[in-house]
Order: structure tokens, then sequence, then C-alpha cells
């Protein structure tokens, strides 16, 4: 990927971010990226081209931070924990505005858009890979995917820090692991090493 490239969609993306995605000019983010018109247009043939590519880098790092903290890690407890240190690694970052994909999902209504399609896409996924590291069957991972998302918009939306530490006894019970007052470990966050 051209550096001018790169810097144009980390522009929109910290733009889309902090303002949305329809409030968000083209103008401002060639201008904030010290571009021109052309070069984004060169690079990205609409805004919605823009956002695609911000949303499908996206999801490329939120799955690369999830498999990081999955690495070394055996039996579904500690995959569980680790998910939910995958998730509060994300809460933690300065960039942390919620979940792009939900932003994205309320601007873009109609389930028919290339947007919309993205979102689902990136939220199935999510599901699947659940299902797969936590060796669920379709049923428990959606549920899971749904306190996930319950923590995302809490901590965003409610500035709620314990979100995730609701979540870990229910997203236990659902698997089937032991409660954390029977002898299984209470989740705390445990910060990566970097």
């Amino acid at each position: 990927m051209s550096e001018k490239r790169q810097q144009l969609m980390a522009t929109a993306y910290r733009l889309f971010n902090r303002h949305g995605f329809h409030a968000t000019g083209i103008d401002r983010i060639w201008a904030e990226a010290g571009s021109t018109k052309r070069t984004l247009y060169r690079h990205f043939p609409s805004k919605d081209a823009l956002i695609e590519a911000v949303l499908t880098a996206r999801d490329a790092e939120f799955f690369a931070l999830l498999d990081a903290r999955q690495a070394g890690r055996s039996g579904r407890e500690a995959r569980l924990m680790a998910l939910l240190d995958g998730f509060a690694d994300w809460f933690g970052r300065s960039d942390f505005y919620g979940c792009n994909f939900i932003n994205a999902s309320a601007e873009f209504g109609d389930p028919r858009h290339p947007v919309r399609k993205l979102v689902a896409s990136h939220k199935r996924a999510l599901r699947d890979w659940v299902q797969r590291r936590l060796e669920c069957d379709e049923e428990v991972a959606s549920r899971l995917c749904l306190l996930l998302e319950g923590a995302v918009v809490m901590t965003h939306s409610y500035q709620e820090t314990g979100a995730l530490a609701r979540v870990a006894p229910m997203a236990r019970a659902l698997l089937g692991l032991p409660r954390e007052d029977n002898g299984g470990e209470p989740w705390q966050y445990h910060k990566q090493d970097q």
C-alpha cells in the first residue's frame, strides 16, 4: 500500500471515529491528510470506497489483535480469558470510539448497501471466529457475541469500565465453565507484553 493511501485511510479512520461517516466530508479528509482531492480520488473512486477500505483494514486489524491474544492459549477457559483481554486491549486504545461496524450500521440503513454488507460480513466473521476458538455451537457463539457487543456499547456509550468483568461470568456459564466462586478463575485484564 502506498504511503499516501495509508495516510488518507488513517486520516479518514480518525475523522470517521470522531465525527461519523456521513458528517465527515471528503474535502476535510484530503485536507487533513495533507493531500489533494485528485490524489484521494485516484486511490478511492468514491467516499463509499474509502469507507469500505477503512472498514476492511479495521476488520483485519481487529482479528489480528484477537488472534495475537489467542497465541499459546489452550483450553476453552484460557481462550475465553484471552478473548476478553483482546477486547480490553481494544477498549483501552486512545482511538476507541465504539465499534466502527456498529457505527456504520447505524449510518447506512439499507441492508443492500455495500457498507452494510461489510458490517454483516464482519459480524458473521466474529461469530464464526468465536465458535471456532471457543469450540461451541453457533447458538452459543451468537449469545457470546451478544454479550461482547453489549460490552462494547456499555464501555463506549456509558463509559462503563467494568462491562467486560460483568460479561465474564455470563460467558463462562454459556460455555459450561465452572463458576468463579467454585474454583474457576475470575477474569481480570492481563495487559499483553509489548
